[in-house]
């Protein structure tokens, strides 16, 4: 009985050799729905969390949740009194601001907005009330009726227009506001990771009330 001749690994047999394509890389539900948002890790650091989504995913900032909510603790009143962050549930747009500012940014704030300047200033930083507890979340945009919010507590996750208009705060004097980080120079920032694609609208999750 003859033996079999061992040969070179790809080496040629007079038969034709499939070429195996490479394995498809498979994402996760939970994958798609955290792809280019900053999760929280504390109750109270959605402020931050939402900040370094922007800082991130638009302008390139090679930063974190922690360094950015060490760097809005550095203020003299918070080092001096930490309980003021329990007590305002939260940093303050003014944080975020004096935040921004001190990395060479523009902290821009708009008030009185209503859904097409959100929709004109996007990706935009908004605070939302969701049962009953200010939150900050990205408003990345809209599509069939429903926004597109990049949210801290969840990730990637949609809304019906009018559940969001609902939840979005109205403060008095103020109406409903926002804040977008912009270059000081102008010039539109090198990343783009926040512009909604087609499915970002379906494989996120939905909330019908902003819970």
């Amino acid at each position: 009985m003859a033996q079999a001749q061992e040969r070179a690994p790809g080496e040629r047999t007079g038969e034709t050799v499939a070429t195996l394509a490479p394995p498809a890389i498979v994402k996760s539900l939970l994958e798609i729905r955290r792809r280019n948002v900053v999760i929280q890790k504390w109750d109270l650091s959605c402020g931050a969390a939402a900040l370094t989504t922007l800082l991130r995913y638009q302008h390139g900032e090679p930063v974190t949740e922690k360094l950015v909510a060490a760097s809005l603790m550095r203020r003299p009143e918070y080092i001096e009194h930490p309980e003021l962050i329990q007590v305002r549930e939260g940093f303050s747009l003014l944080d975020l601001k004096r935040d921004v500012t001190a990395r060479g940014y523009k902290g821009i704030g708009y008030g009185k907005m209503e859904l097409k300047d959100a929709l004109a200033k996007a990706p935009l930083l908004v605070p939302i009330e969701v049962n009953g507890y200010n939150h900050f979340v990205v408003f990345r945009g809209a599509s069939n009726g429903s926004v597109l919010l990049a949210d801290p507590a969840w990730g990637n996750r949609t809304m019906p227009i009018n559940a969001f208009v609902a939840s979005w705060i109205n403060y008095p004097g103020f109406g409903r506001v926002g804040f977008a980080v912009q270059r000081p120079d102008g010039t539109t920032p090198p990343q783009q990771a926040l512009v909604p694609r087609p499915d970002d609208f379906t494989f996120t999750g939905r909330s019908d009330d902003g819970s």
